[in-house]
């Protein structure tokens, strides 16, 4: 977030403080939380509504960095971990508007709102393993690391954060870069245009002003964790002198005065001018906040290049050579005298939002916080190390130093009880887990989490025995056997390895296991069997993808295809084709033989429903949207999220899911909805797919191993109506997608036998 208004500032005087660059041969540290949300929001063509287009976000994800090795950049990757304790309260303010906006969000505000996904960083981190991109995981907050390893490398930071304006580093706003390369004007090479940010620009504009009262400058214009109003009684004094509010806003105005402002004071003097105009009883704890906020941007260690693949021997160098002191004001403030400023027409209040804010934060007891230093000297070495790789989530930090998990922030639909309840199950069974790095006594954590349309928080149990025994210590987590971890991880999720689970493709277990579970824990409600068949039959889209190349719109797939595609038909019409199949076999050896015809023939069923239906396109009705559908996908995705956060802590049972192969919720969204209008699900299927018997025998194998467990679930309810009079009305979704995808010509005369549901298949 940063300092609100700054990127404006900065903005509004461009040719002052940005200058022309040309990006190449170097070092660039990447602030990878932001840069990932920019990407998502900016280069993603996805739809926020449905729960995330992971294939679509890391298609551009790999664009990106793509792009940045083609000019022979170096990307250093810098990923937040936990959450500081003095940056709770902006969590808390930022959960509850997260709330607000996806209780209102809908296809409509697609281009004017963004809504991020719960699997985003999942994926990209995804994208950076495969590309083998270097990064690493801070412990908490990556700022000050971030900015520390810019100025020691003497390189650029590339961000969209306006606290990085005051860090002092080489700063490139992300909204800058160009999205091409082009050739270096040598003709050697390539390069990326941008615009840098360099802190003398800054200093230059105002004659005195030095780079160590610029910490003290974010500090009083509010960042992420000071708002400017708790200096409001300093900003009457300052009475914006010296600047226009003709040409600028309020906030414009104060960041203007207060540049000019520090620019004639000593760092210790101008502390000193502040604390004066705060009452007394709260100049320390506002001094403490004060001291920490400018060693944060001043003070940071080197260690984080290790795990960057920098040499120890390096990095020690580094540390005796920018020896950090701690700023520490030695003044007695008890004996300053206090003055008040006035300013007519303003009130002062507390409106009902903070109110809910000082009530929600009084329910997390400040006595039992850890220190982030004892929470981290009790963890075992393989967590810190696994922790700084990335490998495990940056929740778990939270659930150690404060025992505290705020729950993720889904569309979803606020009737019904918040998708995160899905997972309370697993995610028990992580603080059991963890809680012996804390203590062994430790019995609850807290979590906070969506009730209605409020923020709440409530107490979990930590599961501490599965299958009658008790789980390990964390300290011990890594010297049992990988059987036991795997019966952990099994017992959880309710995966029955008796199942023939394990005929499943490695990395479709954990996935197909999330599916069982998810159904499993559902409440009758938000469940319905379309959201199943959707799924399943969405697993085959890589697949497809893989065989015939990556196609998002009709248009494009006919241009390429189209005459392809009529060679097949032809040919099989020529020697009588009939698809047939047998569901005998695993669905690892019915994947290998799905065929690259049988994918071109099935692949516009499933292009089309990857597009955002025309009716959102053209109509503001918030009520085609179903938010039940959503609803159920959100809990899925829960589901997914902890599963893999509780495999990676067990340290891989089963290969880990990527995500961005099998989950597009558009795709999802769509097949739901139209699955929805069919009394026979599977039979629609038939039709649709039945001239692609590979893709069709591959998913009913893959459904077999769902269904194994609830086949009341997946029974055809036959539903007796009186006769009624035909009345005029436009094709349903079944009658015309059946007309449109079936591979035959005449698919109206198709006869379908309720005994056979594969008879269809017979007619060509």
């Amino acid at each position: 977030m940063g300092i609100i208004g700054l990127t404006t500032f900065v903005n509004n005087r461009s040719d002052r403080y940005l200058r022309d660059y040309e990006l190449h041969n170097t070092y660039l540290v990447i602030d990878g939380n932001n840069i990932s949300c920019q990407i998502y929001n900016l280069y993603t063509k996805g739809n926020c509504a449905f729960g995330g287009d992971y294939d679509s976000f890391a298609y551009a994800v790999s664009n990106f960095f793509d792009d940045l090795l083609k000019c022979n950049i170096t990307p250093l990757v810098l990923i937040d971990g936990g959450t500081e304790n003095k940056k709770l309260k902006t969590t808390v303010i930022r959960t509850k508007d997260k709330i607000r906006r996806a209780a209102l969000f809908s296809p409509c505000d697609r281009r004017t709102m963004k809504f991020l996904p719960l699997l985003q960083t999942i994926v990209f981190k995804n994208v950076m393993i495969k590309k083998n991109i270097r990064h690493v995981q801070c412990l908490f907050e990556a700022d000050n690391d971030i900015a520390t390893v810019a100025r020691i490398l003497n390189c650029p930071v590339l961000s969209y954060d306006s606290d990085f304006y005051i860090y002092g580093s080489q700063y490139i706003p992300f909204d800058t870069l160009d999205n091409c390369v082009v050739r270096h004007s040598s003709g050697k090479g390539y390069v990326k245009h941008c615009k840098i940010y360099k802190v003398e620009y800054l200093l230059n504009s105002f004659r005195g002003l030095h780079e160590s009262m610029l910490p003290l400058a974010a500090i009083l214009l509010g960042n992420d964790y000071v708002k400017h109003g708790t200096f409001k009684n300093f900003f009457r004094h300052l009475k914006l002198k010296g600047v226009s509010k003709k040409k600028h806003n309020e906030q414009q105005c104060r960041i203007e005065a207060t540049f000019i402002w520090l620019s004639k004071y000593t760092l210790d003097k101008a502390i000193i001018s502040i604390l004066i105009r705060l009452p007394k009883p709260c100049r320390q704890r506002l001094l403490n906040l004060i001291e920490d906020n400018i060693n944060s941007y001043t003070n940071a260690s080197a260690e984080i290049l290790i795990p960057l693949g920098f040499p120890k021997d390096y990095v020690a160098r580094v540390n005796t050579h920018h020896l950090n002191r701690s700023f520490k004001f030695e003044e007695d403030i008890n004996t300053l005298t206090y003055i008040e400023e006035t300013c007519e027409g303003e009130e002062d209040e507390i409106s009902e939002e903070e109110d809910d804010e000082i009530e929600l934060m009084s329910t997390i007891d400040e006595t039992e916080l850890f220190s982030q230093n004892k929470a981290i000297n009790n963890l075992p070495k393989w967590f810190v190390n696994e922790f700084l790789m990335a490998e495990l989530p940056s929740f778990f930090m939270d659930l150690i130093v404060r025992r505290l998990y705020t729950c993720p922030v889904q569309i979803e639909n606020d009737c019904y009880r918040s998708s995160n309840v899905i997972s309370l199950k697993i995610i028990s069974v992580i603080f059991g887990l963890l809680k012996s790095a804390i203590h062994d006594k430790v019995r609850y954590m807290r979590y906070m989490i969506r009730d209605q349309n409020r923020l709440v928080t409530r107490e979990l149990k930590a599961t501490e025995i599965i299958n009658c025994c008790k789980l390990p210590s964390l300290f011990n987590l890594r010297k049992i056997p990988l059987s036991i971890r795997k019966e952990i991880l099994n017992k959880t999720l309710g995966i029955n390895t008796a199942d023939c689970i394990n005929e499943l493709p490695p990395e479709w277990i954990l996935y197909v296991g999330c599916i069982k579970y998810w159904i499993r824990e559902q409440e009758p409600p938000v469940f319905h069997k379309s959201n199943v068949y959707a799924i399943v039959i969405g697993m085959l889209f890589h697949i497809i993808d893989s065989k015939i190349g990556i196609y998002r719109t009709i248009h494009n797939f006919t241009q390429k295809k189209s005459q392809v595609i009529e060679t097949i038909k032809q040919k099989r019409k020529a020697h009588n084709y009939k698809p047939t199949y047998t569901t005998n076999g695993t669905v690892i050896e019915a994947c290998k033989k799905v065929s690259y015809y049988d994918c071109l023939l099935a692949a516009p069923f499933f292009i089309s429903h990857f597009n955002l239906d025309k009716k959102f396109q053209f109509y503001s009705n918030r009520k085609l949207f179903n938010r039940s559908i959503v609803h159920a996908f959100a809990e899925f995705q829960n589901c997914l999220k902890h599963a893999m956060s509780l495999n990676a802590l067990l340290k891989y049972p089963y290969p880990q899911t990527t995500v961005a192969t099998l989950y597009n919720g558009t795709l999802l969204y769509n097949l739901s909805n139209n699955f929805k209008t069919h009394q026979d699900i599977e039979k629609y299927i038939n039709a649709v797919l039945g001239m692609s018997p590979s893709l069709l025998r591959l998913f009913h194998i893959l459904l077999s191993k769902v269904k194994s467990e609830f086949t009341s679930l997946f029974q055809v309810e036959v539903k007796h109506c009186k006769k009624r009079k035909k009345s005029k009305r436009p094709k349903t979704n079944a009658e015309s997608d059946t007309q449109y995808f079936s591979a035959t010509d005449n698919s109206t005369e198709l006869y379908y036998d309720p005994d056979n549901p594969y008879s269809i298949l017979n007619h060509v």
